[in-house]
């Protein structure tokens, strides 16, 4: 029997595309997904290159003199293509979820930022409109996902998120929310939030393929993600460097395979970020420009074919092969062993393992720059720790000081530092000359007991702060040592918590701060905060602190300390022994009821500040101080400069101290902010730092912005010079105009 085949009435129509900016793909536009889709799974390196790109490409534009008009002539950014299909009146996404929901929680967080901005009111009311979708009567969003509405709103409207009972997808979710808003840098929700968000809605763009129906939605979706064998970056730097070789090429390739499988147990990015890694170590002076450094690390076989000459100056026709036998084959093993340690705490390593927890990234770079060929794994290894404990110190100390911390500035100091280090021979030698550079941060330790715990901006740091001190003392008492339990997550308990000593309940300690305002400052200053495990910390939140004393001696020594006992007690050599070697015995001083709560919080602070001298001493990182006859501590540049460095992206640098040095503010200069009608003083200190009403100092005016107000309301254009009415934003342009746009260099510390 003959099947008729029924044709259609009219042929369907061939996939069509179009270019869409994001302000398109969200205007009056909502997306479902159907179930052959994938849940969310976007990881921090994927938030990381988001960020990070954006951020690169509009920086590279932006100039201070330019207006919103002027970001319409910025070049764009092209963010790939999305697979749509309809059915009904409703969209549906086939392919780009995750840049979808990825640029949701941008437009979320950028409603946030822009939330209480004077200069920001037109795009903070068109982002809340993209963020709705096609909704406009109910509170929905424009991702129509179930399982992901609860977690939106709750961030829209800027509510407290939990973790407990939410699915795998949500979770990565919540983390890739938290981590996007770190990643983005602080330049860019401040005094340049609203041209950055303008130029994200109108230059940054996508292609939509429309698949017209499901399933032919679904073909495609299975025909872009599951067909074909691609050919990724590493097999075409692998063909590249194989190319003219006369060596036995099935040899080379079992090398190149077995170096490529071990490194790929480490993650599947592991071997293309390895090859980056090694190419920014050793080549970073090959065509030092931001478009070679683009093409360096999205197409290495194109950079070094193109630069081949200055790399191989030989003209054999394998003279390539060298990088595979000469870099990448005897260093992957001690980078394996390095990001090992970044995953799993590794004694020796823990440097590694608290760079990765602080996510600062590419650790590795001046490690493989300091390798040798010939250098044993173990004197690898010891190079990498020394890096680990300078980048750690880095981190510690310039949190501190509570500048802004960009990825930038570290990025500007690890370029600068690369010449030297490439050059060093021994990791005595690498010691020093890191050593050297570091010399100048160990004077930010005085800013311990002044810092101050903020739940909402600097929770991760004051939990990291307190339980390196608490390891510290727990592993010189002769006990294992607690910090990955410290620093860790456990699935399905509470982590450790951060600890109030003193409740927030007014009038119950004596010599309590006249208002509470002032008290709750000064309790929340780190000498009046421990860890401690989540549900013990629970069990005792409110209570006063004679009270929780049986729970401080069962918890940890920097506690238990606070009770007398611990003092002078039994079973408590090893504690006496190993705070008197380092000093400390006279600076550990138990809690007396009749003891004023700031002058006790003080106390403590200046022993938390004595302690943190002695785990990052010079010594302890092996990172020897230079001698007298060496001079004054040495810049990142001064330590790097053979040539080659990266140059310094367009950035004026101007400091405060400028503007004091050229007359333009005076010292003492008194500052007003005002935030939602709200007055805050503050004053302008002889040394560029800005004094506010709590008493802390700050290198920036972005955070003693922040210090105030608790907030990001903008930086430079917050402060006003309270006699002038100027704000410092003016009062640095008419220092550029005067100048020439050249401020003074930013130092590393």
């Amino acid at each position: 029997m003959t099947r008729v085949v029924r044709l259609p009435d009219s042929p369907k129509p061939i996939v069509s595309s179009s270019a869409i900016t994001v302000l398109e793909l969200f205007e009056g536009r909502s997306y479902h997904l159907d179930s052959f889709q994938r849940t969310y799974a976007w990881g921090l390196p994927q938030i990381d290159q988001l960020i990070d790109d954006l951020a690169h490409r509009f920086q590279r534009q932006w100039d201070e003199t330019h207006t919103e008009d002027d970001v319409r002539y910025y070049d764009p950014y092209f963010l790939g293509s999305i697979i749509t299909y309809r059915r009904g009146d409703q969209t549906y996404l086939a392919d780009g979820q995750q840049r979808i929901v990825t640029l949701l929680l941008v437009l979320i967080h950028l409603f946030d930022l822009t939330a209480d901005r004077e200069d920001a009111q037109d795009l903070h009311a068109r982002v809340r409109t993209l963020i709705r979708g096609d909704s406009r009567a109910r509170r929905r969003f424009a991702v129509r996902i179930d399982a992901y509405e609860s977690y939106f709103d709750q961030l829209f409207t800027d509510r407290p998120t939990s973790a407990d009972g939410e699915s795998p997808d949500v979770l990565r979710m919540q983390e890739a929310s938290k981590h996007l808003l770190a990643r983005w840098p602080d330049r860019l929700k401040q005094d340049v939030l609203v041209l950055f968000g303008w130029w994200l809605l109108d230059r940054v763009s996508l292609v939509e393929l429309d698949a017209g129906d499901a399933e032919r939605g679904e073909e495609m979706f299975v025909a872009m993600n599951d067909r074909g064998l691609r050919l990724a970056p590493l097999d075409l730097l692998k063909r590249y460097l194989l190319t003219g070789t006369h060596a036995d090429r099935g040899k080379l390739d079992r090398r190149w395979k077995a170096m490529v499988n071990r490194l790929d147990g480490l993650g599947q990015d592991a071997p293309l970020e390895f090859v980056r890694t090694v190419l920014r170590a050793h080549f970073f002076d090959v065509d030092p420009t931001g478009r070679s450094d683009e093409a360096r690390e999205n197409a290495p076989h194109e950079w070094l074919h193109r630069h081949a000459d200055s790399i191989w100056p030989s003209k054999r026709r394998d003279r390539q092969l060298a990088l595979f036998t000469d870099y990448l084959e005897p260093l992957h093993e001690p980078y394996v062993t390095l990001l090992a340690a970044a995953d799993d705490f590794t004694p020796g390593l823990d440097g590694v393992w608290f760079n990765a927890l602080n996510r600062l990234p590419r650790q590795f770079d001046l490690t493989l720059a300091a390798a040798d060929r010939a250098d044993s794994s173990p004197t690898v290894q010891r190079k990498g720790e020394l890096v680990a404990n300078f980048l750690d110190l880095y981190f510690v100390t310039h949190t501190l000081r509570q500048a802004d911390s960009e990825p930038e500035e570290l990025d500007t100091l690890v370029a600068e530092l690369r010449p030297a280090v490439r050059e060093s021979r021994t990791a005595d030698e690498l010691g020093r000359i890191l050593g050297r550079v570091a010399a100048g941060w160990y004077r930010h330790f005085s800013e311990v007991p002044q810092l101050r715990y903020r739940p909402g901006t600097n929770r991760p740091f004051v939990v990291y702060l307190l339980a390196r001190l608490t390891s510290w003392l727990e592993k010189g008492s002769g006990k294992d040592d607690p910090i990955v339990r410290l620093l860790s997550v456990p699935s399905g308990r509470r982590p450790y918590e951060v600890e109030h000593l003193f409740t927030r309940k007014s009038g119950t300690y004596s010599g309590q701060a006249a208002s509470d305002a002032d008290f709750q400052k000064v309790r929340g200053l780190v000498g009046g905060l421990v860890l401690l495990d989540g549900a013990e910390n629970a069990s005792v939140n409110s209570a006063p602190l004679e009270s929780k004393m049986p729970t401080y001696l069962r918890a940890n020594w920097l506690a238990a300390s606070l009770d007398a006992s611990t003092l002078s007690g039994r079973g408590i050599v090893n504690f006496r022994e190993f705070t008197k070697k380092h000093g400390l015995n006279s600076r550990f001083r138990a809690y007396e009821a009749d003891d004023p709560v700031e002058a006790y919080v003080q106390s403590r602070g200046q022993l938390y500040q004595a302690m943190a001298e002695r785990i990052w001493s010079p010594d302890a990182l092996g990172l020897p101080l230079p001698s007298t006859a060496a001079g004054a501590p040495a810049s990142a540049a001064d330590a790097g400069r053979t040539g080659g460095a990266r140059p310094r992206r367009r950035n004026h640098g101007v400091r405060l101290s400028d503007l004091l040095s050229a007359g333009l503010v005076r010292p003492n200069e008194k500052l007003i902010g005002r935030w939602r009608g709200t007055e805050h003083r503050a004053t302008l200190l002889a040394d560029g730092r800005i004094r506010t009403e709590s008493g802390g100092r700050f290198g920036s005016p972005s955070a003693a912005a922040k210090d105030a107000t608790d907030a990001n309301p903008g930086a430079w254009n917050f402060w006003k010079v309270d006699e002038t009415n100027a704000s410092l934003d003016a009062v640095r342009a008419q220092y550029l105009r005067i100048h020439g746009g050249a401020g003074s260099r930013p130092t590393a510390d």
